[in-house]
């Protein structure tokens, strides 16, 4: 199987060599990464690929932490929906763990793993392992991919992190004092593993504005998308919106968020499958009402919530649009009867 990365993950190397006066166009046409991945984030490229175009640029521009660079650029967002669930997680901790379970979800070659007790009793190993041919060079995107790790759990925790120790499998390709700079603490070089150590404490601390229901959502999404649902845009979009009509209000930005793309990319994919956002939210919100309306006691006004609307008074406009009736009448009556 081919080792993937979602094009996200290229965010910030166009602008990175541009001031440097070098254009990456003609670095992907060399080692085959089509020229699309700069306007589709969602594209899964070749992350060796990647990994040598960062090695080529860095020689040929004279900027030994490109990688440094690049993921000085980039934030938890590159992740897509897996950013969601991680900055929903209750916990530090948590969070760790989804991103450990589900990066596969942004590449097939990157991995997080927690290694308690490690290097020593009450110490915590966050460790990561590239999977790309052993004999190709991938010092600049070891150091990005560190450097976006140690960037996204101090994201997490809005705060910096209380680091134990930093390693690197390679020697420095930058000053040493660079590396020092960038992660807070001095870099520990040509050792076993790509690890940031923090006190085991720190991952029981606890997540600020954390949505239990948007973590719930946004793995349920990351485990049906990526794990066999192979279901379109549209048919995605839809189990979003039945999930938690309440929680997106039927937002285009949110649901958008919650897979990963930007708004404007979400609208073109569905319009290439002949729909629009706004038909499936109307078809879902009417779907909903009438199962709401005719099949529980639940309020007016709280229906008028589940189906994240502003208030009843826009239940009743919608139902009379959708059903020639107001919720009052469906609920006494049903909708067998002429209105």
């Amino acid at each position: 199987m081919s080792t993937l990365v979602r094009a996200a993950g290229m965010r910030g190397t166009v602008e990175a060599l541009r001031e440097r006066g070098m254009a990456i166009e003609p670095l992907m046409d060399r080692l085959q990464i089509p020229r699309a991945a700069l306007a589709d984030e969602e594209l899964r490229i070749s992350l060796p690929a990647y990994g040598q175009l960062l090695e080529l640029a860095s020689e040929a521009i004279d900027c030994p932490d490109l990688g440094l660079q690049i993921a000085e650029r980039q934030d938890i967002g590159i992740l897509g929906p897996l950013a969601i669930a991680a900055q929903n997680a209750s916990t530090m901790g948590e969070a760790m763990k989804v991103l450990s379970g589900f990066l596969h979800t942004h590449s097939n070659g990157i991995r997080v793993s927690l290694h308690p007790e490690w290097p020593l009793p009450g110490q915590t190993s966050l460790r990561l392992t590239l999977i790309t041919p052993s004999w190709q060079s991938r010092r600049q995107l070891m150091d990005l991919c560190l450097g976006d790790l140690h960037h996204f759990s101090a994201f997490l925790a809005q705060s910096a992190l209380p680091l134990l120790g930093v390693t690197l499998p390679h020697a420095p390709l930058a000053a040493p004092q660079r590396y020092a700079g960038f992660f807070g603490h001095p870099v520990e070089f040509g050792r076993t593993h790509a690890e940031l150590v923090v006190p085991s404490g720190f991952l029981q601390q606890s997540l600020s504005g954390a949505v239990a229901a948007l973590h719930r959502l946004s793995l349920e999404y990351l485990a049906l998308a990526f794990e066999g649902g192979g279901k379109t845009m549209a048919e995605q979009v839809e189990e979003i919106l039945r999930r938690a009509l309440s929680s997106t209000r039927g937002r285009r930005e949110v649901v958008a968020r919650l897979l990963g793309l930007h708004p404007r990319t979400l609208q073109r994919r569905l319009e290439a499958e002949g729909t629009a956002f706004s038909d499936i939210v109307d078809a879902v919100r009417r779907d909903q009402a009438r199962r709401w309306l005719t099949e529980s006691e639940v309020p007016l006004a709280h229906v008028a919530d589940i189906l994240g609307l502003a208030d009843q008074t826009v239940l009743c406009r919608n139902c009379a649009r959708w059903f020639g009736r107001s919720p009052s009448v469906i609920r006494a009556r049903g909708l067998s009867s002429a209105p």
